[in-house]
């Protein structure tokens, strides 16, 4: 009788967890080692970065000067992100009424790069379904912060889940795809320019050329990554709906153990389900908003319940007020019924 797949019969993203920690049987216990070191060793390192990928590059690598072969590169990004999310196993699950209007939200002008310092977890897995990435089924990606020791730039570290199945996680192309955003100053345009900038160096220092890599068109890489950094975005806002009121993610409290603190990971991922109240409420009232039969043409009727973009907020400040901030204001419901009031609609999670 032949075994299993690895994961059948799990949740997908749990699945892939799977696949990797077989690949790396030590892996997980190399996280938590290197974790208990990080008040003496790495004094600097936030809160908010469960795991920098110098870290992941020294387990992959075997530390030291051991180098890891361009052809696995990929990994690393790969492993900081399941090694975060593996200590809270969020996955969020969007109303998909809500999905649409937030993903259709244009990124224009600065990206608000402290708003992302606000995700509910470490990292998050949000589901996208009926989304593509480059032809390939997108079923969903990883979300989290990246710091590097030495005064490197943050980034926005998002890892697209186009396997072909979760066994292939780590392969260069059915695999898992990470895509990098290094924060700071400007627009998300900007943050894109400064990977490309970035991988051009790092090829040049390994004696390649740009050619030598696969280069996407910009333009088309800007219009896939914008809807998802909007969904990121919107979970870092301010009035967020996570979850059914009760009880919202959070990052989890460390258990004393002989060897210190320890993270223990959950025997299951967490479902959130996001904008399920709001989405109902949208929906609710656009079928209200419908001319009855027999409405009389040009009768005033209520404006139909939308979702107001989210948009750029230009204030002054400093001396003088001469000096200009730039705040994201989170997508606003107009003419929608209180989504408080609403029922919640309880789905299984498998």
């Amino acid at each position: 009788m032949s075994a299993a797949p690895i994961g059948a019969g799990i949740a997908r993203p749990r699945a892939i967890l799977a696949a990797v920690g077989h690949t790396y049987p030590a892996l997980w216990s190399a996280v938590d080692q290197l974790r208990a070191l990080r008040a003496s060793a790495f004094p600097h390192w936030p809160d908010w970065c469960f795991l920098p990928l110098q870290a992941s590059y020294a387990i992959l690598s075997g530390g030291g000067d051991r180098r890891i072969p361009i052809e696995r590169i990929h990994r690393v990004g790969i492993v900081s992100a399941l090694a975060t999310w593996r200590v809270t196993q969020g996955v969020y699950r969007f109303d998909p009424t809500v999905a649409a209007a937030v993903a259709a939200t244009p990124l224009a002008g600065e990206l608000p790069t402290d708003l992302l310092y606000r995700l509910p977890e470490w990292c998050v897995f949000i589901e996208t379904p009926g989304r593509t990435w480059e032809g390939r089924t997108l079923h969903g990606f990883w979300a989290h912060l990246e710091w590097e020791d030495g005064g490197g730039a943050d980034e926005l570290r998002l890892v697209l889940d186009t396997a072909e199945t979760p066994a292939l996680a780590l392969d260069p192309r059915r695999g898992l795809v990470p895509v990098p955003l290094i924060l700071g100053d400007g627009a998300l345009a900007d943050a894109l320019a400064r990977v490309a900038e970035s991988g051009r160096r790092r090829l040049a220092e390994q004696g390649l050329s740009d050619q030598d890599a696969h280069r996407p068109d910009p333009a088309q890489r800007l219009a896939a990554i914008q809807p998802l950094v909007a969904l990121v975005l919107y979970l870092c806002a301010e009035n967020a709906e996570l979850g059914d009121g009760t009880r919202r993610p959070g990052l989890p409290k460390p258990t004393r153990t002989k060897r210190g603190p320890r993270l223990f990971p959950p025997d299951q991922p967490t479902t959130w389900e996001v904008g399920m109240r709001l989405g109902a409420a949208l929906r609710q009232a656009a079928t209200a908003a419908e001319p009855a039969p027999g409405a009389v043409p040009g009768e005033r009727t209520r404006p139909r319940a939308h979702i107001r973009r989210a948009h750029w907020h230009t204030f002054r400040v400093g001396e003088g007020r001469q000096g200009h901030r730039v705040k994201w204001m989170a997508p606003v419901a107009v003419n929608v019924p209180d989504p408080a009031a609403l029922a919640v609609t309880v789905r299984p999670v498998g």
